[in-house]
């Protein structure tokens, strides 16, 4: 009775220890993966890495890259100047040497002595040596107002009755005027009140003509060796004061002999 009181106790033993230590039941939350380790990478030469042929992309990803490439529109860019571009000189005619350039220079023409004198004191003042010279030729006078489509004497006659009656009195009908029958409405130096006085002559109903009026006489030249070649004068130092001097000219000296 005893031995078999014992062999109780230890077969319970024999199960308390069987079923905690070995017959565990562990969830499957709780068991850690497995880890698969990696292969290591194989040792290549140097000799067979160059021969080894590159990845080559799968069509897809290949596939994908072309339909990118072909979304891109590229810049438009303009063409680089070629470094070895040389331009080429002017042509001869647009070439101006020293030589060619005036070295003296007319200023005229002026209507009578005082003029000229006074135009010659004003280039004294800035450093030139003006000489004095006279000839015949024509001298602008002023803007000509007129009318000259007038058929006959009587049409310009009535012409003239129309002028006088609407307050345009100094007016006259021009004798022996080629072409005939012309009235002449006034001579102006300023080319606004030639203007005006074109615009109140519509106005009645004739047809007026603006036009350069000039004489024919003894006008002056004033000559002036220039400081350098080529050098210009500025006509605009002669109109000053009341009695300003009007289109004046440069041109070149003429040829002594």
């Amino acid at each position: 009775m005893r031995a078999f009181c014992l062999l109780l106790l230890l077969v319970n033993a024999l199960y308390f220890i069987w079923s905690q230590v070995i017959d565990v039941q562990v969830s499957s939350l709780d068991r850690v993966p497995i880890r698969i380790a990696a292969p290591p990478p194989r040792i290549v030469l140097a000799k067979e890495a160059q021969n080894e042929p590159a990845e080559q992309p799968q069509p897809a990803e290949e596939e994908e890259r072309v339909a990118d490439l072909r979304d891109i529109t590229p810049p438009q860019v303009a063409p680089l100047e070629s470094p070895t571009t040389v331009q080429r000189p002017p042509s001869a005619p647009e070439q101006t040497t020293r030589e060619d350039a005036l070295t003296c220079s007319s200023v005229g023409p002026f209507a009578d002595l005082g003029q000229a004198s006074q135009a010659q004191a004003t280039l004294r003042s800035l450093g030139f040596a003006p000489r004095q010279r006279v000839e015949q030729g024509e001298l602008w006078t002023g803007y000509w107002v007129s009318v000259r489509d007038l058929a006959t004497r009587e049409a310009a006659e009535d012409a003239l009755k129309t002028l006088n009656a609407n307050g345009i009195t100094d007016v006259y009908l021009m004798p022996g005027s080629d072409p005939p029958n012309v009235l002449s409405l006034g001579v102006f130096s300023d080319y606004q009140r030639a203007q005006r006085r074109s615009e109140e002559v519509k106005a009645i109903g004739l047809n007026p003509q603006i036009s350069d009026r000039k004489r024919a006489g003894s006008v002056f030249w004033i000559d002036v060796d220039l400081k350098e070649p080529g050098q210009t004068i500025d006509t605009s130092v002669f109109q000053v004061g009341q009695s300003r001097i009007l289109r004046l000219e440069l041109r070149g000296c003429p040829q002594s002999g």
